[in-house]
């Protein structure tokens, strides 16, 4: 009797299981063009929408006040894509994502090119985009969990983690150079990105039972007659902010990323503001965050090493430190020269301290409670730095010192997360070795 199994009735993580190249697979290589293809969509995004803000308005306020309503809506709704992405076919919102940015970058397009584009009508593309982007985005996440198994998770992630470094690294160049055509090439290039994902998201293989068996919650719980359930959406949201605000560690890590990401957006969109506003080039624009790509690049290297020999907490003074004295400088002057070497100095540690923090409580966080304790770490850092364009548009507007007012919040801001960095608890975080002895 022949016993062969049909490789159809394998599912995708069953086959990556069996394969030696996550290359080799089909279902990742096109996950990770499609994936790719969003990713530098969002960054051409990203790059275009303060810069076009500010030449439709005249006003940096308004330019800063558009990426804070994206950033805004996206951290509102991300968790809302998270459920949804867990309870429907995630190749069809893969494709339903790529279908509808390549709609809105299309619209955005035309009315840019054609002239009839106003503030205001941007402004509701950009509220378009940012609720596409936090109800669907979360899907792509969830789709490589369906086609990678665990124990290859932890290598699809470290290709993506370099694929974000080189998209960060090349993305503020070439929407730099793009955008010196037109305002409206982005957009156009943006379009093509998505048209990519969609059509490579519909070659994904399609959800079957032994997919959808194997991708089960693992937050079904075992009633008293052997049964399980499915908590509601509601309970293990509450449960998933409880039990990540009453670790004292996750709360302290939690507490600086809040301050530290308000310093880190104000520097960015400060600089990006204040260049265009006084009609720097967009190719040098962009260009400073292809240095900043450079030095996150060059520290994502050293990461490992940093993170075997230096005890975590003391890596968190160290980049905070640093990220400190980078900015000192941009109180005086707003060197073009200055600026650039400044911001690749302060880039240069994050992701060591990456690595550290967030191994650490991730790895010291249940299985069952991962999503969840990402959603809400993410979610209450986010915050303070998604309005953080909004103020940094208004004092460059209002305040009679405009960008030195701005680096003056930058370096309060980076001054307090450092101080929490050596009073709080994460500065007890040890080396990775000891982990598991250490208080979450």
């Amino acid at each position: 009797m022949n016993t062969e199994t049909h490789p159809s009735n394998h599912s995708p993580a069953e086959t990556a299981h069996n394969t030696r190249s996550l290359w080799r697979l089909a279902a990742y290589r096109n996950w990770f063009v499609a994936d790719t293809a969003d990713v530098f969509a969002v960054s051409l995004r990203t790059f275009a929408i303060p810069l076009v803000g500010l030449a439709l308005s005249g006003s940096p306020f308004v330019s800063g006040l558009l990426v804070t309503i994206e950033s805004a809506i996206g951290l509102a709704l991300i968790s809302i894509g998270g459920a949804i992405a867990d309870r429907h076919d995630r190749r069809q919102l893969m494709i339903l994502l790529g279908l509808a940015g390549m709609v809105l970058s299309l619209a955005t397009t035309v009315l840019l090119a054609a002239g009839m584009m106003n503030a205001i009508l941007f402004a509701l593309f950009v509220v378009l985009f940012a609720v596409m982007n936090g109800l669907l985005g979360p899907s792509n996440d969830a789709m490589l969990k369906s086609i990678v198994p665990m124990e290859r998770f932890a290598k699809a992630q470290a290709i993506r983690e370099a694929r974000e470094s080189c998209v960060e690294l090349s993305g503020g160049a070439i929407g730099g150079l793009l955008y010196r055509i037109a305002g409206w090439f982005p957009f156009l290039a943006s379009t093509v990105l998505y048209l990519a994902a969609a059509l490579t998201a519909l070659a994904l293989p399609k959800r079957t039972a032994t997919a959808v068996g194997s991708d089960s919650s693992s937050s079904e719980r075992p009633t008293a007659g052997g049964q399980t359930t499915n908590p509601s959406f509601l309970a293990q949201f509450v449960e998933g902010w409880t039990w990540t605000l009453t670790r004292r560690t996750v709360l302290a890590a939690i507490a600086q990323g809040a301050v530290i990401n308000v310093a880190c957006y104000g520097s960015i969109i400060g600089v990006q503001i204040m260049l265009a506003a006084r009609g720097t080039d967009a190719a040098l624009i962009g260009l400073v965050g292809t240095a900043t790509g450079i030095a996150a690049l060059l520290g994502s290297l050293a990461a490992g090493w940093l993170v075997d020999h230096i005890p975590t907490g003391k890596l968190i003074m160290l980049t905070f430190a640093m990220f400190t004295l980078a900015m000192v400088p941009l109180l005086f002057t707003d060197s073009y020269g200055v600026i650039v070497a400044c911001m690749t100095v302060a880039s240069l540690l994050f992701p060591a301290l990456n690595a550290g923090e967030l191994g650490f409580i991730y790895g010291r966080t249940p299985d069952h409670m991962q999503g969840r304790v990402s959603t809400v770490f993410e979610t209450a850092i986010g915050v303070p730095g998604a309005l953080t364009p909004a103020l940094v548009g208004w004092l460059l507007q209002t305040s009679g010192f405009g960008f030195r007012a701005v680096m003056m919040l930058v370096v309060a801001c980076a001054g307090l997360g450092l101080l929490l960095a050596c009073v709080t608890p994460t500065r007890n975080i040890p080396l990775p070795a000891q982990w598991e002895q250490a208080e979450l």
